[in-house]
């Protein structure tokens, strides 16, 4: 007997050492040191197996699929749907088995010690059929969670588009308002040198080529202060496309006259707005789930218990199971009282959320409102400057006009194009964040055929 004893106690301290921890303070640290390291062209080698197309709306789908945030989203989704599954397997039957084979002793005095070898085996059943409403409500809010989980998805991928749009949108802008500027400086510098000719030579004064160098210098600098914007706007295109901007076009506008009309009509039913009214629904039922968990439960119970020693009987019980718990130092109470709160709370968040949205659509279709009328004049005013310097220019040889007065003109013609375009890309941002946050954006970008519904489970 004591052999046996030995065997047993060896064998228990083999299997226990299977299910040994691998984490040590240093294992721990280099792994998590591992995960957290940054390649220096991260950006880069996330979208290796992806080409830029240089088509504003492919590449921009493509920035959104590749970006881990949207790619993150996109699996908490996934987790949600399956738990839904899970809440809902608390209504199914609830089916265990067991075995145990091993050897048995009863110890008595003298020869009254008796030792079994065998095996035995159980299976039990249960079904929930009774719990205060608090597993259906589970399985709600479940339901809840998930559609909260798709809705981040949409948001997600829309704000995402927006960003990778304003990038692109951006950088388009500062260069083409640097071969604006460029344009602008060669001509100037052309003119500086006819200037100085003419200074030397006796023909005008020696202020005018002084004003037209204070002119140039004024055009290099804000020429240098362009080139940065622009060095940080591919930065910013990189991080967000995985490349180097190649000959961006112009981005076509993705805005219609039919989006404003719809997300004015629609802005209730915003990505965010449903979001955050499914949170509501979602406390609701936690809450529900809550008081149920005050209530007694019944379920039907039922089991086979097969002996270890053949001589023995098997065991069948069936029976409704009920329990009630009297007391638990108002540990159900306090969760009851937690989860009111914060059913409140979200319906405070959901009144908040109405007036902030509208709020800001409200001031988002009066700014563009404004920017449409502004890029208007600025058209007219960039006409009339155009042509008061071809007017300058011709002037010039008859000396009714000063190379003081044609740079002047110069200038304030590129400033009227430099405005007009500022303008345009102020207004091309703006239309992009009313379709990101209306939800419409990632639609017309194709993006919403990628989130997989989930369906009701009941």
């Amino acid at each position: 007997m004591g052999s046996s004893y030995r065997n047993l106690i060896a064998t228990m301290f083999v299997l226990s050492a299977c299910g040994a921890p691998q984490y040590s303070d240093s294992t721990l640290n280099a792994e998590v040191a591992a995960l957290s390291n940054v390649a220096p062209n991260a950006a880069q080698q996330r979208s290796a197996a992806r080409k830029l197309s240089g088509n504003f709306e492919r590449d921009i789908s493509g920035a959104v699929l590749m970006a881990p945030e949207y790619l993150a989203a996109q699996s908490a989704a996934t987790e949600a749907r399956y738990l839904v599954s899970v809440s809902a397997a608390d209504r199914k039957v609830q089916v265990a088995a067991s075995a145990n084979a091993g050897r048995m002793v009863k110890s008595g005095a003298g020869m009254s010690s008796a030792a079994t070898n065998g095996a035995s085996a159980n299976l039990s059943l249960k079904q929930l059929i009774f719990d205060g409403g608090a597993s259906v409500a589970r399985i709600d809010s479940a339901q809840a969670n998930s559609f909260i989980a798709e809705a981040e998805v949409e948001i997600v991928a829309n704000k995402i588009a927006e960003r990778a749009g304003v990038v692109w949108v951006v950088l388009h802008n500062l260069n083409a308002r640097g071969r604006a500027l460029q344009a602008l400086v060669t001509k100037a510098e052309e003119m500086l040198g006819q200037t100085e000719t003419l200074v030397s030579s006796g023909m005008i004064d020696k202020s005018a080529s002084t004003s037209a160098e204070i002119a140039v210098l004024s055009l290099l600098l804000e020429k240098s202060n362009l080139e940065a914007e622009v060095s940080a706007g591919t930065a910013r295109y990189v991080k967000d496309f995985g490349g180097a901007p190649r000959d961006l076009t112009a981005p076509p506008s993705l805005f219609t006259a039919s989006d404003l009309t719809r997300i004015q009509r629609e802005w209730s039913t915003s990505p965010i707005m449903l979001q955050s009214a499914a949170k509501v629904l979602a406390a609701k039922q936690n809450l529900l789930a809550a008081r149920g968990s005050e209530k007694p439960t019944v379920g039907l119970s039922a089991g086979v218990v097969s002996p270890m020693d053949r001589g023995e009987r098997t065991n069948i019980a069936i029976g409704l199971e009920v329990a009630w718990v009297l007391g638990d130092g108002g540990r159900r109470k306090a969760n009851t009282a937690a989860k009111a709160a914060r059913l409140a709370a979200a319906e405070q968040t959901l009144d908040d959320f109405k007036l902030a949205v509208k709020g800001e659509l409200d001031a988002a279709v009066s700014q563009r409102a404004a920017l449409v009328e502004s890029i208007a004049t600025l058209s007219v005013q960039e006409d009339l400057s155009k042509n008061e310097v071809k007017i300058l220019w011709s002037q010039l040889s008859t000396g009714q006009t000063s190379v003081r007065q044609l740079i002047e003109a110069e200038v304030n013609a590129y400033r009227t194009s430099d405005r007009k375009m500022t303008a345009e890309a102020e207004l091309s941002k703006l239309e992009l964040a009313l379709l990101s946050s209306s939800g419409l954006l990632a639609r017309k970008l194709g993006l919403n055929n990628k989130i997989t519904r989930a369906k009701a489970i009941k």
